[in-house]
């Protein structure tokens, strides 16, 4: 089987309690896909911390059975926006508590900066990896802005950011959280003339993960999978007491950075358009609203500078993602009951 060489790029909260549990599954599913081989995690800040991401992905790749996954420190600010406003809008939201690991925190497994990582990593197999980015883009911006090759080595960046059809509806009513924390860094990223496609909020909100669907990861005999549906409840009892007047979130959570994942492995699970994509960043109001045009407006568009994800086939994702989340056959009524 070909395999196709990846580094993820993320800011993990999986294990913690008070944080979101898609980016932990998106790197499950990676690892888990047989298709693809994972060179590494290079760690943002974003939801979490970097030290509290760096943490989290150590031992995600200790429960996966991938101890030795390279797993480097990056950028722990955006490029220009401060921080604490942003965790501000965290806590304000009723019953949250942010992540913040019990003991001593579990370091990076090497002290190169992930940037410089990436760069190389990039120039070792030119053409060959893609980069697929699911927390802010900061990092992939200072790569860019390291190495004017770099954007031209890496095959693709694959970006959890943005929403093509309508409006996020997200961190703020227009822009989503990877944008809106370092719209700067995505303007890098989409400005670059690197080959990027981009899966926004418009799309990820298509797809839950339930609590039928947790109870199923309950019951298998992979003791991940156990664990995954351990959290996957603890986050929907969180969702549902902090935002009780949305429906989905009594029985289910978004699976937003797993959908960019499927998106790679798979691209037939997204429809797709060439779109020119900029990013707001001037009015405070509008600050990281992605506007993906397609021509569709516009006489005289200017160029396409990436593919947007426009529809998703939900059932194909859902059977990629949960065939590959729990690998263990399930289990059938002998004949003779």
């Amino acid at each position: 089987m070909v395999t196709s060489k990846v580094i993820i790029d993320t800011d993990p909260g999986l294990g913690e309690p008070g944080s979101d549990i898609d980016d932990g599954l998106a790197i499950a599913l990676a690892v888990r896909a047989p298709e693809l081989e994972v060179l590494g995690l290079t760690i943002v800040n974003g939801n979490v911390t970097l030290a509290t991401g760096v943490h989290v992905a150590r031992n995600l790749a200790d429960r996966l059975g991938v101890p030795d996954l390279p797993v480097l420190a990056g950028a722990d600010v955006p490029l220009t926006r401060d921080m604490p406003p942003v965790r501000a809008l965290f806590d304000a939201v009723p019953g949250h508590a942010a992540a913040r690991p019990a003991g001593d925190l579990r370091g990076p497994s090497s002290d190169l900066h992930a940037v410089d990582w990436m760069i190389e990593q990039a120039e070792r197999f030119p053409g060959e990896i893609t980069v697929i980015a699911i927390g802010p883009m900061t990092n992939l911006a200072l790569a860019i802005r390291r190495s004017p090759a770099f954007a031209r080595n890496v095959r693709e960046f694959v970006l959890m950011a943005g929403s093509a059809t309508t409006y996020a509806q997200n961190i703020t009513v227009v822009g989503d959280f990877n944008a809106y924390v370092d719209p700067e860094a995505l303007d890098i990223v989409v400005r670059s003339g690197a080959r990027v496609r981009m899966v926004g909020l418009d799309q990820t909100s298509k797809v839950i993960l339930t609590r039928d669907d947790a109870d199923r990861m309950l019951a298998s005999a992979d003791p991940f999978s156990q664990w995954a549906g351990e959290c996957t409840h603890a986050w929907i009892d969180y969702l549902a007491r902090a935002f009780p007047k949305r429906e989905e979130h009594t029985y289910g959570c978004f699976l937003h950075d797993p959908l960019v994942v499927a998106a790679h492995l798979d691209p037939r699970v997204c429809e797709w358009d060439a779109a020119h994509v900029e990013v707001e960043l001037v009015s405070e109001l509008a600050r990281g609203l992605v506007v993906a045009d397609r021509g569709l407006a516009l006489k005289t568009p200017e160029a396409p500078n990436a593919t947007v994800a426009t529809d998703t086939d939900v059932d194909a994702f859902r059977r990629l993602f949960l065939s590959r989340i729990d690998p263990t056959p399930t289990p059938t009524p002998d004949q003779g009951d």
